[in-house]
């Protein structure tokens, strides 16, 4: 009886260690990642820099984890400047944000550069922000942001097992964007919804792209992309939506609040935000000015850019497959961006996995552009603790090696046949060793 009862056992424990076995295998999909992720100098760039900053992390978490108990003791947070502008929303001195001097009065000296540059309906997100606590509040948004990363990368849908949402867990973006607490992984899952569900989700890309206009910088050629694969209804319900928002914070903060607002914009911190050359700050007006361009032209480059990505992104959108259009448009908007920041870096992220999906094979120029520029704020890190004045140039040559990405990326489109329109701030450095 007991040596039955023994080959039951042993049998069982057979089944269960096969069922581990396979489950462990499928998330792994060794033999995808080698065949199906672009090609193995991307796939080894990418595991390169997960290394990288997974250690980075294991060294210093830059305060990440560390709970403060109020925005004044609060050290080197951007979260600190959403809180805090919530705080001032509930205290009915909204308008209060857009002065530097003002803002800035409640933070620790780490805190002192924070600017507040979000429109006035971010405070109708904030300000609830405020009835938590700030480590509760701030330990809410860190388990919101991460849920949109997993999210982001599920929609892509690239059936590569665990790497993916490896990848991009340990990517530049999620590291700045969790050692400074930003917005991106919340505003890059919105972008990406938009984008990929405009036909078939309009009432809730209309949605989203109206919480999106908290960071407009972000969106600005999705009415392109909208009108080009004829969404209307998801351009009209981000109109709508838009327009609710701006109106309810009128009424709930009144008008005072949208004149500060447009003060900022022509002679306040937006003005100093674009004018000033720092590093992580990635756009065409603050890359060529890296390099000696005088403000005027920076300005006259930054606007003349937007238009010339928008007829690219309307070509794209009208001739090729949805998620071909959605990659292009992702890096496009990355190049024509006014604003654009190293923790940014999630929506080159997305555009490039977006990019393995329709071509899961690179040519080799492809595969080191596209890895270089997944790794350039880690690569700019460690320069800059060698040498600040190369990291300086280097972070002026991003713009470059980014453009490179979008011609051979679009070189590789021009490979396969169309298929048709279808439906459908600066916080401690990565620790280099």
């Amino acid at each position: 009886m007991s040596s039955i009862y023994s080959r039951h056992v042993v049998a069982g424990g057979k089944v269960v260690i096969g069922k581990v076995r396979q489950f462990y295998l499928g998330m792994l999909r060794s033999e995808d990642l080698s065949t199906r992720f672009a090609g193995p100098l991307f796939v080894f760039i990418l595991l390169s820099t997960s290394l990288l900053l997974l250690a980075s992390w294991l060294y210093d978490d830059g305060g990440a984890f560390t709970f403060a108990q109020s925005v004044g003791v609060a050290e080197n947070e951007d979260f600190a400047a959403f809180y805090h502008a919530g705080e001032m929303a509930r205290l009915g001195i909204a308008s209060d944000a857009y002065d530097y001097y003002r803002f800035t009065e409640a933070f620790s000296e780490s805190n002192k550069f924070l600017f507040f540059l979000n429109p006035p309906h971010a405070f109708l997100f904030f300000e609830p922000l405020t009835y938590l606590g700030y480590p509760g509040a701030k330990a809410a948004f860190m388990v919101l942001s991460v849920f949109c990363l997993l999210m982001s990368v599920h929609m892509i849908r690239l059936k590569l097992g665990l790497w993916p949402y490896v990848f991009v867990l340990l990517s530049s973006g999620a590291f700045y964007s969790f050692q400074l607490l930003q917005l991106a992984p919340i505003t890059t899952f919105l972008l990406l919804f938009a984008l990929l569900f405009s036909r078939t989700r309009p009432v809730l890309t209309g949605l989203a792209l109206a919480v999106l206009t908290i960071k407009p910088q972000y969106g600005v050629l999705v009415p392109v992309f909208l009108a080009a694969n004829r969404d209307w209804r998801a351009f009209a319900v981000a109109a709508l939506g838009t327009c609710g928002l701006a109106a309810l914070s009128v009424a709930v903060y009144g008008l005072e609040v949208w004149q500060a607002f447009f003060t900022s914009l022509s002679s306040g911190v937006h003005a100093v935000q674009f004018e000033a050359l720092h590093n992580m700050m990635i756009t065409v007006g603050n890359s060529v000015g890296k390099f000696g361009v005088q403000p005027d032209l920076r300005k006259a480059l930054q606007l003349l850019v937007m238009p010339a990505f928008a007829v690219a992104v309307w070509f794209f959108a009208r001739r090729r497959p949805r998620e071909e259009a959605v990659a292009f448009c992702l890096l496009a908007m990355c190049l024509a961006a006014p604003s654009f920041l190293f923790y940014d870096w999630l929506i080159y992220a997305m555009a490039l996995l977006l990019l393995v999906k329709v071509r899961p094979h690179w040519p080799v120029a492809l595969q080191a552009a596209a890895g270089l520029l997944w790794s350039a704020p880690v690569l700019h890190d460690i320069a800059e603790k060698y040498d600040a004045t190369a990291a300086f140039y280097f972070s002026g040559s991003i713009l470059f090696l980014a453009v490179l990405v979008l011609a051979l990326a679009c070189s590789c489109f021009r490979t396969a046949p169309s298929a048709g329109r279808v439906a459908g701030c600066q916080k401690p450095m990565v620790h280099a060793p």
